[in-house]
């Protein structure tokens, strides 16, 4: 008790001083408060970018060497577009989700990439086959502008809004209900065409130059695009290879061989050959579209089991040894939900540097308060003072004089926030909007961060009386009371 009140002291005896070093510290605390509570918002805003409008909780898809999101493979490539492959056994899939706990709704779809021309435009976009059935259950914040959702099973195309909009600028004149749409896809040597109609617009909460491109259609119109063909499915299939006979010579073929005469008319002729080219039924099998065929599974997890679905679906997986593999919405999202985090990142370590720069300000005054009062400690060491005693008098002063002005500061940094996320702080550059979730960011001011900002205010206090406290050991009492 005595240190406290020696510490309150000697703080109100250099009142300006005092203040002036408390009121940077809770500008400053004040300041990261806001800043931190506007990254907070952040992840609400792709909460509802990504979770419930994009991928659901976790994702499941088939496994394969290459990483596939919900836009195709994660891997650079330069030739190509390689296909995203669908997934075996859907039944079995969908007997695992629809009696497992934690699952909420569930969703199938298959995703392609495509050429879209429409009145004559053409644009590349992500072509996304659902189930409108299932499909706005579990991505419900997609908000339909027109349009009647059914129509996605009846070759209907919904186009988002705000390239639908591109698209009516670049035209000329708005798109009509019903007007054709053509999807065209050149991958493996072959190019594929498929017709849908325009149904309607759709438009995300929040926008990004991904999340504008995407085009939901009927999963026909996606499956034949992909290449989703019974044949595709039997190529898959690992082929069985013969075992090497080590004692096998090619010119063994032919050691029997006997010249063979035969009369005319008994060789192959034209008509045979145009005969048996004439029954199409294999090849058509082959080349039918897989009516069964999906490329993710989206999940929407119940309420508060969202960070623990993606683990329960792959321990299912592994115990029952299915050619699945489970992602959570990030993984699933894919590169571009990759780059916000890492602009948030970036953003993070500057606040680090800010946390920084408080430690050493408040370092170097209280630095130069032990040069100020060397005659004073040695004054109370020559008293009887012990090291401990001086030590717990400036580590009070510190934490007294941090905790305080921060406590100050973040209570300004909660009023401040507070009326931010009242008024709303409206974005338009593209990138904060995919960040944020929206073109309003709304700062969240929780009693978690308040604890956080407190912790680390101590963290800071406690960094900044190491080398001042180690500094006034050093005052030697016969030299302080000489003033040397």
């Amino acid at each position: 008790m005595l240190v406290l009140k020696l510490a309150a002291r000697n703080l109100a005896r250099h009142l300006r001083k005092t203040l002036l070093l408390g009121f940077l510290i809770a500008v400053g605390m004040a300041a990261l408060f806001v800043a931190n509570a506007v990254f907070e918002s952040t992840n609400s805003g792709l909460e509802a970018s990504y979770i419930r409008s994009l991928t659901g909780d976790a994702v499941i898809a088939a496994r394969s060497e290459t990483s596939f999101g919900l836009f195709g493979s994660e891997v650079p490539i330069v030739s190509d577009y390689e296909a995203i492959p669908p997934m075996d056994g859907y039944s079995r899939l969908a007997g695992l989700l629809g009696g497992m706990d934690g699952v909420q709704a569930w969703t199938p779809l298959v995703s392609g990439l495509a050429q879209m021309r429409i009145g004559g435009y053409a644009i590349n976009v992500p072509v996304f086959g659902v189930d409108p059935g299932s499909y706005f259950e579990v991505c419900s914040d997609i908000q339909v502008d027109s349009g009647d959702v059914s129509e996605l099973s009846r070759g209907g195309v919904f186009i988002n809004a705000a390239l639908a909009g591109s698209i009516e600028l670049a035209i000329g004149r708005p798109l009509r209900i019903g007007e054709e749409i053509v999807f065209g896809m050149y991958s493996g040597g072959s190019f594929r065409l498929k017709k849908g109609s325009f149904a309607g617009a759709h438009r995300y909460v929040g926008s990004s130059e991904s999340l504008d491109r995407v085009v939901l259609a009927d999963p026909v119109i996606v499956r034949s695009i992909a290449n989703y063909t019974l044949g595709y499915a039997r190529g898959d299939r690992p082929s069985i290879e013969p075992a090497a006979d080590e004692g096998f010579n090619l010119d063994d073929l032919f050691s029997d061989a006997v010249d063979v005469s035969a009369h005319a008319g008994t060789g192959l002729t034209l008509a045979d050959v145009e005969a048996s080219m004439a029954d199409t039924g294999a090849r058509d099998a082959l080349v039918m579209t897989d009516a069964a065929a999906w490329s993710f599974a989206l999940i929407k997890a119940t309420e508060g089991q969202g960070d623990a679905i993606v683990g329960r679906l792959r321990k299912y997986i592994e115990t029952l040894d299915l050619p699945y593999r489970a992602m959570g919405w990030r993984g699933a999202a894919g590169t571009g939900a990759q780059a916000l985090f890492a602009v948030q990142a970036a953003f993070y370590v500057g606040l680090g540097f800010v946390a920084l720069g408080a430690v050493l300000v408040i370092m170097n005054a209280l630095v130069i308060s032990v040069l100020e009062r060397s005659s004073e400690i040695g004054t109370m060491r020559g008293l009887g003072a012990g090291a401990s005693f001086i030590r717990r008098l400036f580590i009070a002063e510190s934490m007294i004089l941090t905790l305080g002005a921060a406590l100050a500061g973040i209570l300004l940094g909660v009023i401040f926030a507070k009326w931010l996320s009242h008024i709303g702080i409206r974005v338009a550059n593209p990138l904060l909007i995919s960040m944020f979730g929206g073109t309003v960011i709304r700062p969240l001011a929780s009693g978690a961060s308040v604890a956080r900002h407190l912790l680390l205010a101590g963290i800071v206090g406690a960094c900044a009386w190491v080398y001042p406290v180690s500094l006034a050991m050093r005052v030697q009492p016969v030299a302080a009371m000489n003033g040397k």
